[in-house]
């Protein structure tokens, strides 16, 4: 019996992904789910350097919007072909508000070869909300992101934002939820926090900019020419927006993060205009 929601297809480069049938949408189209979690968010964010910076203090990486779990077990391929003795402990924290997506995947991990393996983990993980093994501890957070970050104590090092997209959920693409992640993040006396998303819409990179984060362009993923990266620290991103972008926005006809009103919009000219990335 066919599931009502999503279905296994095929992408125009031949790679198997899923479609959400309720809004005609294909993950990761058309690269598939596991080439954009490696290249977009694991290669890009330099995670197994940064695992090798063998330090004491465990690194910790927010995975907002598991999903069907693509750049999560992106993750933990990528820790466990490291060494115990020559990296870090990590500490992967997943939140996500409906696990039907990660069930259905489950069910068909037969058809994606990165959950070989990993499907005992992720059976653990829907049970009991954590998995573990020496040197990696994995958290799930099931619910209303706001709600669940609130309960995290830990400030992540990194931050794989991959939730749908706007016109699913805009909310969690708005002002209000990039200022809640930016007083979650380390400040640049305790590291950093870097940002890493699929998305270049100018909106988003509004509201990432209204929230206090600096805001930068990120590595090109299948037909997208580039993605975005953010941080607590300008020094911390590869390629920080800047005139060009700027006029760019100042022209543009989708200036204003999606949570603005008509009332702030000219409030949100003048943040953006005087931000500190730009003023420098």
């Amino acid at each position: 019996m066919s599931h009502p929601l999503f279905e296994i297809v095929t992408t125009t480069l031949g790679v198997t992904s899923i479609r959400n049938k309720a809004v005609n949408e294909i993950m990761h189209n058309p690269v598939g789910p596991w080439a954009e979690a490696n290249a977009l968010y694991v290669e890009q964010s330099q995670l197994a350097k940064r695992l090798r910076e063998f330090k004491a203090e465990e690194f910790v990486l927010y995975d907002v919007g598991l999903g069907a779990a693509a750049n999560s077990l992106a993750v933990l391929h990528t820790v466990r072909a490291i060494p115990r003795a020559e990296r870090r402990a990590i500490h992967l924290v997943s939140f996500e508000k409906d696990l039907e997506l990660l069930r259905f995947a489950l069910k068909h991990s037969a058809q994606f070869a990165h959950f070989s393996g990993f499907e005992k983990t992720i059976e653990h993980l829907l049970e009991h909300n954590s998995w573990s093994e020496e040197g990696i501890r994995w958290t799930l957070h099931p619910g209303d992101f706001l709600e669940t970050m609130a309960l995290e104590s830990q400030k992540p090092h990194l931050i794989y934002f991959d939730p749908y997209s706007p016109k699913m959920n805009y909310e969690m693409w708005s002002t209000a939820c990039f200022r809640s992640l930016l007083q979650k993040s380390r400040y640049p006396e305790e590291g950093g926090t870097v940002l890493y998303t699929y998305s270049q819409a100018t909106p988003i990179r509004a509201a990432l900019l209204m929230a206090g984060f600096f805001v930068g362009h990120g590595r090109p993923s299948g037909p997208k020419e580039e993605t975005t990266q953010a941080s607590t620290d300008l020094k911390l991103l590869d390629a920080p927006l800047g005139a060009v972008w700027f006029k760019r926005w100042q022209n543009s006809h989708t200036q204003f993060p999606y949570d603005a009103l008509p009332e702030d919009q000219e409030a949100i000219r003048l943040s953006i205009s005087n931000h500190f990335q730009f003023r420098t």
